[in-house]
């Protein structure tokens, strides 16, 4: 009996199974934080909201309190806070907009006064996220603050 000797396995070797596992990791190592980041919208949408509630927080304790009370924002370090609400942050890239009454602008900061009887001395924040916009209009009268296409 004679054994041949021209016999080659077929198949890979683990060196190579090893080499193609190391590339498929890598490349879901760059892929996935760009696939898990918010979108543009969804983030603008979220700091939209979050101020409006931070506006409405402060009227509220306005009104309970029988106070003036005031949500400062502050443009340049795209920060807003009150007595009510504690300063928060918004996104880095965010430009911000403010049309306020002319006693509560200083410098690069503003604000909206709410008073005992709910209303305020209204006005308007552009948020504004490569490209796209979000309103907030806060009404003098009423001192609510809403989303809106335009005040």
């Amino acid at each position: 009996m004679t054994v041949a000797s021209g016999c080659t396995a077929s198949g890979f070797s683990l060196i190579e199974m090893l080499v193609a596992l190391a590339i498929v990791a890598l490349a879901a190592a760059l892929v996935m934080p760009l696939a898990l980041r918010p979108s543009d919208a969804l983030r603008l949408d979220a700091a939209a909201q979050d101020l409006v509630a931070a506006l409405r927080v402060t009227r509220a304790a306005a009104i309970a309190h029988n106070v003036d009370a005031a949500l400062t924002v502050d443009v340049d370090r795209r920060t807003f806070e009150s007595a009510s609400v504690p300063a928060r942050a918004l996104p880095a890239d965010l430009t911000l907009k403010l049309k306020i009454a002319e006693p509560e602008r200083v410098r690069s900061r503003g604000g909206f006064r709410f008073f005992p009887d709910g209303s305020s001395t209204g006005g308007d924040v552009l948020l504004a996220l490569r490209g796209k916009e979000a309103m907030i209009c806060v009404d003098w009268l009423s001192g609510i603050a809403r989303r809106a296409a335009n005040c």
